[in-house]
């Protein structure tokens, strides 16, 4: 099945903001932002096998492997301006697929967003095991807060949410570390102020060498999943950070 979910209507979309989701997470988690969002700025997302409408699919076993497939399912939309945003692992998939497209295509994203995440040569200190029993898994979930103690307590939602996210955390434990030259489009880190997985100046720095335009940082009422706890000022900034990428155009009529 195709990765890509599109959650806007095509003919009326003058730019995208492509998401990829934080591990365990499914598309699904952006399909109410387009009513949220101005008009012009479209929505879509990429779903990793595993995952969401993926679920009945082996989950992927190659950090490698499974960005060459995002980039795959993107490319329909790479004829609109694109921002990328990823949430937590989502952020490192969205730095690769920038990596990746830039290779195959010559291609840029004119903005991508960071959230919630460690860049990728610090994630390895600050992740759980995939090893870890299903307990301590919902542990953790429950220590990063923005999951309801309703959903935790549910065998259907932690059936289909652990399998996903121990393979997320897998995955990400095995990408590989590849030296690459900066991305030349501005690059945005969104932190949640009581975020116990990132440590806020040491990640911005890092974030800082992937990119020739670093931008200032923006903090968030919330835990690791500020975005959903906080997602009125989240879309707020990326409206207003997506605008900045197209020099205004976004906003203007006609």
């Amino acid at each position: 099945m195709n990765a890509l979910r599109v959650w806007s209507e095509a003919d009326e979309v003058r730019m995208w903001l492509l998401c990829l989701p934080p591990g365990g997470g499914s598309a699904r988690l952006f399909k109410d932002w387009p009513e949220l969002l101005p008009e012009g700025l479209g929505v879509a997302a990429l779903e990793l096998p595993g995952h969401g409408g993926r679920l009945e699919e082996p989950a992927a076993t190659s950090f490698e492997d499974a960005v060459a497939e995002l980039a795959d399912a993107a490319t329909p939309l790479l004829e609109r301006p694109v921002m990328l945003f990823g949430h937590s692992m989502g952020a490192v998939l969205a730095l690769d697929l920038a990596y990746e497209l830039r290779a195959r295509r010559g291609w840029s994203p004119v903005a991508l967003v960071a959230a919630a995440s460690e860049p990728p040569e610090r994630r390895k200190v600050s992740q759980t095991s995939s090893d870890a029993s299903d307990e301590e898994l919902v542990t953790w979930l429950r220590d990063l807060g923005g999951t309801s103690e309703k959903l935790l307590g549910s065998r259907e939602f932690l059936s289909e949410m652990l399998p996903a996210l121990r393979a997320d955390l897998d995955l990400v434990a095995h990408r590989e570390q590849r030296a690459q030259p900066p991305l030349d489009c501005p690059l945005h880190v969104y932190l949640g102020e009581q975020d116990p997985t990132v440590d806020g100046l040491p990640a911005e720095r890092g974030w800082a060498a992937h990119t020739t335009r670093e931008q200032p940082p923006r903090s968030f009422p919330g835990g690791h999943f500020f975005v959903q706890e906080s997602v009125g000022p989240v879309l707020a900034a990326l409206a207003e950070d997506a605008n900045a990428a197209v020099g205004g155009r976004l906003m203007r009529s006609g």
